[in-house]
């Protein structure tokens, strides 16, 4: 990215994502991390400039209801077995049965797809955090996360130019300061 350019997104991205993703673009908790490889809508740069340009909803349904507090307790295991977590193996073989439901969106071998921003959940990358209590939290209630369109705000060239950046932050080594 010439020098110039990258410095006119960086100035885009300080003004206008830093108050969700961080200044260092690494997010917190419920905003990603822009600076890894994991990309929930697709990394290459024409899904993060879609992402920008019309915004994103992440939604996971809340599946307390229908699993039962054992279900819950049951899928989390397997979830968190799947990430190398030390787990009751009989809770996460009775969570693998269950884990149909979640097999919609996150794939039969729970790799997540960009299609539905559904996340990985066999890495360690969590975006609500990692602990049992938050991923019980998050198969009890679900999720409801949000990422505003900026193509009114921006424009498509200012988009561009964010999205170009954005996509150095963890393509090139490049670092958000």
């Amino acid at each position: 990215m010439d020098p110039e350019a990258r410095k006119v997104g960086q100035r885009l991205f300080l003004q206008n994502c830093a108050q969700c993703h961080g200044s260092d673009a690494r997010g917190g908790r419920g905003f990603p991390n822009l600076t890894d490889a994991e990309w929930q809508w697709g990394g290459k740069p024409s899904d993060i400039k879609t992402t920008i340009m019309n915004g994103r909803q992440g939604i996971m349904a809340a599946w307390g209801d229908i699993l039962g507090k054992d279900g819950v307790k049951e899928v989390a295991s397997y979830v968190l077995n799947l990430s190398g977590r030390k787990v009751d193996m009989v809770e996460a073989k009775k969570g693998e049965t269950r884990f149909a439901v979640c097999a919609a969106c996150h794939g039969p071998d729970a790799k997540g797809g960009t299609a539905f921003g559904a996340p990985d959940l066999t890495n360690t990358t969590w975006l609500y955090g990692g602990s049992r209590q938050v991923v019980e939290e998050t198969i009890t209630h679900g999720r409801h996360g949000v990422m505003p369109a900026w193509k009114d705000i921006l424009g498509e060239d200012k988009v561009q130019l964010l999205a170009s950046y954005v996509y150095g932050l963890s393509h090139t080594g490049q670092s958000a300061q």
